[in-house]
């Protein structure tokens, strides 16, 4: 950049879904603040780079690899941030994004905290402020984790795979899928008559059961369907099963039936399926 000549200005927003739900500071906000503080610097940004549900603590990011890669090329001279966390949520990868663009000739900006880090109070400035950033991001992660943990305890939905014969509606529940509950009830029965897991396997394929990739049944699925407390009404939490908030689809006496220590195959005709 020549002086007197207009900088090439542009700006990088960054939202993840934690930092949504926590104050709603949306790319749209962002954006706008880039824009203002661009207006009021007469500059004009000629992108803005947008990274969506994204978190900081992340290294792939692509918007992020994109803004590092066009600075080596030259083709800005100074960058916009709204705040030093949407560059990052850790004090080294600040720096080193930090660094990264200087090294290019980039001039870097964190509006909220008010910091060039193109002086060296500028830098001792951003040291301080990432490093609280690293510590608000820490504190939200917290906060987050008690909170599942909270619901985990109460027998509430926190996430994660949902078992066979189950699925989530619109409103975040676990509901039951009714074609699907009455294989895994077939399930729990035949392995509590003593059935053999291949020959559970066999009579789910003659009986065209759908499973939930459209395979054959297999000897693992039908064990680790058996085993599976979730389907007698139980969560896992911190160690210990929980009460879950879900309907069960077998008994806990039909559970403990099924899951009985099972004895050595013994060579005989198998009895024909109830």
């Amino acid at each position: 950049m020549t002086e007197g000549s207009q900088p090439r200005v542009v700006g990088y927003v960054r939202v993840s879904q934690e930092r949504a739900a926590v104050n709603g500071y949306g790319l749209g906000a962002q954006e706008t603040d880039i824009r203002r503080y661009a207006e009021y610097r007469r500059w004009t940004p000629a992108r803005i780079y947008r990274e969506e549900g994204v978190s900081g603590y992340l290294k792939d990011r692509p918007a992020l690899e994109k803004l590092l890669a066009d600075a080596k090329a030259r083709a800005f001279d100074i960058v916009i941030f709204p705040s030093i966390d949407r560059a990052g949520r850790s004090v080294r990868d600040v720096i080193e994004i930090d660094q990264a663009l200087q090294a290019a000739g980039v001039v870097t900006i964190f509006l909220r905290e008010g910091i060039d880090t193109s002086t060296a109070t500028g830098e001792f400035f951003r040291n301080i402020m990432a490093s609280l950033a690293e510590f608000e991001g820490q504190l939200i992660y917290e906060r987050l984790s008690k909170g599942k943990l909270k619901k985990r305890s109460e027998g509430r939905y926190t996430g994660g795979w949902i078992p066979y014969g189950y699925r989530r509606d619109e409103e975040g529940n676990v509901v039951l899928v009714r074609e699907e509950t009455e294989v895994v009830e077939r399930v729990f029965r035949w392995c509590a008559d003593g059935r053999s897991f291949r020959w559970i396997g066999k009579r789910l394929d003659e009986l065209k059961a759908p499973t939930r990739k459209g395979g054959r049944w297999v000897n693992s699925t039908i064990n680790s369907t058996r085993r599976n407390r979730f389907y007698a009404g139980m969560v896992s939490c911190e160690g210990a099963w929980v009460r879950g908030a879900h309907k069960p689809i077998v008994s806990e006496d039909l559970y403990q039936a099924a899951n009985r220590p099972r004895t050595p195959a013994v060579k005989r005709p198998e009895p024909a399926a109830k």
